[in-house]
């Protein structure tokens, strides 16, 4: 079982400006920052591609730092963040994250505590 936290605005951009700033990889306008924490008792391996879903439709974020498949072990939190419009984030209802099993993990958002 996995819970789900979102920041809009987080201090991870300025974090990463920092952290890149005199290194070949860049990592720019990281607005989002994304915590997903397992509460269950055995490990989930989260892909970093989710979807989120609003008044617009459904929207596939494949661009979530860092890429790949990341094993949450019970108790432990995995943070993801990526860059996302503000307006279309407060447009924005619920976030489906997958495991490598294909499992999915739907979260509704509330934007009074994201």
């Amino acid at each position: 079982m996995l819970e789900f936290r979102a920041i809009m605005n987080s201090a991870v951009q300025e974090i990463f400006s920092f952290k890149t700033c005199c290194s070949l990889m860049r990592v720019f306008d990281e607005n989002l920052e994304i915590h997903v924490k397992n509460i269950g008792d055995q490990p989930v391996s989260i892909v970093s591609v989710f979807e989120l879903e609003g008044d617009y439709g459904t929207m596939t974020m494949e661009t979530a730092t860092p890429p790949g498949v990341h094993r949450v072990d019970p108790g432990d939190v995995k943070a993801l963040y990526c860059y996302l419009d503000e307006e279309l984030w407060q447009r924005t209802y619920r976030i489906t994250f997958r495991d490598d099993s294909s499992n999915h993990y739907r979260f509704d958002i509330s934007h009074e505590n994201a």
